[in-house]
């Protein structure tokens, strides 16, 4: 359901008077002002104190009351539970919290703050998820958009809430990153285009097994019709087997073998299909300024998207031509004597470290591993790391999962800190070898995200040698 749709179901806007926000991060505090400003009161929880939220406005605002410091219970609890109509949930929190299952259970929607902002937003919707991937997909498919002259906003899990833009640019083309943690409270989400880009283990310490997490990213698709389009993993026998009874019109992008809808490598080109017409050149890969074959598939997905909502081949071009990657994801960092720093700090689960593995020379890679476990299986490692490493730096919460599980693949060490890792590798590293951090899990033991990691990395890095060439900090 567009932003269209939905103003027609409610008569206008959503029509609740008193919201409960749950989670005071960056998607919870924009979702609060679009609240206030659309003239609801906002009753917020967040778990933490009071005086480590971030609230600036907030914090003066009227309509607003704060309820920090942990779960709300007792009388607080039955008030709020009484008087919130819906809830806004933030995708870190839990959704079994007891005061939204007792939401739930009174018939009150919970919803994610995506869902919040759709009835303002009367412009095209696109939209991508999947393991690996989604904010290189989401960019790229952005500056295609762009680059065919139509006004666009490249927003949510990517980093700017959709709500902090939906009252703005409500008629602009929406291009909007999502996690299977919001996809969970979107009920009512129809996107015009949506990709499902590849699916693997991750987020298996909150999800029971793969099958559940790959139902959450499917549900991108619930809502939509046969004249939308789902964009999807042909080299993906998952993805597919998911996908495979979408109402909507469905295209495959692939590396390894002709599809017969959506777009496949020939060559160095990459060609669309459709039925029924000749193929077309989209773009040369030359005109992809990343490496690695994984961004090839995210630039066919993007693609795809960008196709569906008006873009050309020349659009495509001039897109790939001027765009030039992600912070903290295969990031050149520096040279330093012959040993190249990749900043892969992204790299947040198995598959997407094996996916930077791939391109680099075998037994040259000096491989920092570890960080906060999710639960992933570290089987699917031992091959390529065998083939690429020449020697593992394990830190984190992780390093003893990883240093079991790894065991016999490559010498190893129990680095413990980042800090000690960076010294460690290039004390070893040889000219012509690699030092890629790509931990394979998340960062929260040591770090506040995984930017913060990346960060210090190549804070370590320039630090190495002074007045280093490279890397985007100069």
């Amino acid at each position: 359901m567009n932003g269209a749709e939905m103003q027609r179901r409610w008569g206008g806007p959503r029509p609740w008077r008193r919201v409960l926000v749950y989670g005071l991060g960056v998607s919870g505090r924009s979702a609060a002002r679009l609240l206030l400003e659309t003239g609801a009161e906002v009753l917020a929880v967040d778990a933490r104190p009071a005086a480590e939220l971030d609230l600036g406005d907030l914090e003066r605002a009227a309509g607003f009351e704060l309820h920090a410091g942990g779960e709300p219970a007792g009388a607080v609890a039955q008030r709020l539970a009484t008087e919130v109509e819906a809830a806004v949930l933030s995708p870190g929190v839990p959704p079994d919290r007891p005061l939204l299952t007792a939401l739930r259970r009174a018939g009150r929607p919970v919803i994610a703050e995506v869902e919040l902002a759709l009835p303002w937003i009367t412009g095209p919707v696109v939209a991508i998820t999947g393991t690996n991937g989604k904010s290189t997909t989401t960019e790229l498919a952005g500056a295609m958009v762009r680059a065919a002259g139509r006004p666009v906003e490249v927003c949510g899990n990517i980093g700017q809430p959709v709500t902090e833009r939906a009252l703005e640019a409500g008629d602009h083309t929406f291009v909007i990153e999502l996690s299977s943690f919001q996809l969970e409270a979107m009920p009512t989400f129809r996107p015009r285009a949506a990709a499902f880009l590849n699916l693997a283990p991750d987020h298996l310490d909150r999800y029971p097994d793969l099958a559940a997490y790959g139902a959450a990213k499917a549900a991108l698709f619930a809502n939509q019709l046969a004249e939308d389009l789902a964009v999807v993993n042909a080299d993906d026998p998952l993805v597919l087997e998911l996908t495979s009874r979408v109402r909507a019109r469905r295209r495959g992008f692939s590396r390894t073998q002709p599809v017969a809808d959506g777009c496949q490598l020939e060559g160095e080109t990459v060609v669309e299909t459709r039925p029924g017409a000749a193929p077309r050149a989209l773009f040369e890969r030359h005109h992809l300024g990343l490496a690695g074959a994984h961004n090839l598939e995210n630039a066919m997905a993007a693609a795809l998207l960008a196709l569906a909502v008006g873009a050309e081949p020349a659009d495509l071009e001039r897109a790939l031509d001027g765009f030039r990657g992600l912070p903290h994801r295969m990031e050149r960092v520096a040279e330093v004597r012959g040993v190249t720093f990749y900043d892969d700090s992204k790299g947040t689960n198995v598959a997407a470290t094996l996916k930077s593995l791939e391109d680099l020379p075998a037994g040259a890679v000096h491989l920092i591993l570890g960080g906060l476990p999710k639960g992933d299986d570290l089987a699917p490692l031992r091959p390529l790391v065998s083939a690429k490493a020449r020697r593992l730096y394990l830190i984190g919460q992780a390093a003893a999962a990883f240093e079991t599980g790894l065991a016999g693949t490559a010498e190893s060490e129990r680095s413990e800190t980042l800090e000690r890792a960076v010294e460690s590798a290039a004390a070893h590293a040889r000219a012509g070898e690699v030092v890629l951090l790509s931990p394979a899990c998340a960062s929260f033991d040591q770090f506040r995200s995984y930017a913060h990691r990346g960060d210090r990395f190549q804070e370590l890095v320039q630090q190495l040698v002074p007045g280093l060439e490279g890397g985007r900090r100069g």
